[in-house]
């Protein structure tokens, strides 16, 4: 079977930049949440305990992505070595906002973003895309695959036939679809309660300084 060297040293520049901009814009959402409750506590001297305990978390999640960012180099050749010295074809399942790894890796990856490069190999292609959970250790996904095998998830398929009265707008906060987003049991709970938390915050906030000027 083909090598994987040739696909990932001609993609590296372009896989390289959807890492960096996975984190960069994360950065920038956690450095504006920062900026705004720093600005909200020396304003109004409110909540200062809570608003510093906010703080020391959204700083830390700075440090965290920041790190993670760096190590594209060491995530990059890890993918190589798994496809090396034969290439690990996977199944994929369509669903209507990811696309599902049907082996033992249980991945979902998000739809948003994903790139499909031909490989050197005209069989197979080369899906770059990062993982739907919010709350993963290594989002980046490198998955060879047959699009001639690509497969549809069952309700997908119907959805795809016009076969469902849900409104697509309404399909996205559907349990499953939230349930893949943040991940399982224990972490789909507290990752709902803690982004709701700080999301309620950051309104509140600025509701306080919008109220300055109007």
């Amino acid at each position: 079977m083909m090598s994987a060297a040739a696909d990932f040293d001609y993609y590296e520049r372009t896989i390289r930049t959807m890492y960096q901009n996975y984190y960069w814009k994360r950065i920038v959402i956690s450095g504006i949440a920062l900026a705004i409750i720093m600005g909200y506590s020396g304003i109004f001297q409110d909540n200062l305990v809570l608003n510093f305990l906010l703080m020391v978390v959204l700083i830390g999640i700075l440090i965290f992505l920041f790190l993670e960012k760096q190590k594209f180099p060491e995530v990059y050749q890890a993918f190589l070595r798994e496809n090396q010295p034969q290439v690990q074809i996977h199944k994929i399942q369509e669903e209507e906002y990811s696309y599902n790894v049907m082996d033992d890796k249980k991945i979902r990856i998000n739809k948003k973003g994903v790139r499909n490069l031909p490989s050197n190999n005209k069989q197979y292609t080369l899906m770059v895309g990062f993982s739907k959970a919010f709350f993963t250790r290594e989002p980046l996904q490198i998955i060879y695959y047959n699009i001639l095998d690509l497969t549809y998830e069952e309700k997908f398929r119907l959805r795809r036939n016009g076969y469902t009265k849900m409104p697509r707008f309404l399909r996205r906060f559907t349990l499953r679809n939230l349930q893949a987003s943040v991940g399982n049991g224990l972490r789909f709970v507290l990752g709902n309660i803690f982004l709701l938390f700080i999301l309620y915050r950051l309104l509140r906030y600025l509701w306080s300084f919008l109220r300055i000027f109007f």
